[in-house]
């Protein structure tokens, strides 16, 4: 009997660890998304393209906290007069980032993210629907309150369609 009892707990031990570590693993890469947290605010330029034909700037400010028993990021905001959404998180299954993105303009986007620590930037690729678009979000955070933002969007001739740059600052602390 005690053979049988120190081989469930060796089992069990196992499990524990497996199942401790990859919990671990997992909370560490969702912390990632903890850099959104906070009010902020930003500037934005969109460059003249495709759909852009005149060039803007806007002001525009955003607030990332998690919501849904911290499994998700909700990132609310506005650019000028369009209010955003963004819900993103870290699918452990996979080991990516997800991204979906609305406006008041009734737009919407899915996108895929790869977190590069080295670089502490976060590259999101435009998930294609059937519309022959490609597309990249980077945000390149430049320290603790600072990123910045670049997004291409382009046809499958490479017509760039959309490029935007924006500056974000963090207002008061990290809240998460």
């Amino acid at each position: 009997m005690n053979t049988v009892y120190r081989a469930a707990a060796a089992v069990g031990f196992v499990v524990i660890v497996a199942v401790g570590s990859g919990a671990a693993e997992e909370s560490m890469d969702a912390n990632v998304l903890n850099r959104w947290q906070g009010t902020w605010k930003h500037h934005t330029i969109v460059k003249p393209a495709a759909w852009t034909l005149v060039g803007s700037e806007l002001p525009g400010a955003s607030t990332g906290a998690w919501i849904l028993g911290n499994q998700y990021q909700q990132i609310s905001g506005h650019t000028g007069n369009t209010q955003t959404r963004e819900i993103q998180r870290f699918d452990a299954e996979s080991g990516q980032y997800h991204k979906w993105a609305f406006d008041s303009e009734g737009n919407s986007s899915f996108w895929i993210g790869a977190w590069d620590e080295k670089t502490e930037t976060m590259t999101w690729k435009y998930v294609d629907f059937g519309l022959g678009i490609e597309g990249k979000i980077v945000n390149r955070f430049t320290g603790d309150d600072k990123y910045e933002t670049t997004l291409v969007l382009e046809d499958s001739r490479g017509n760039v369609l959309l490029d935007i740059r924006s500056g974000h600052s963090r207002i008061g602390g990290r809240s998460e």
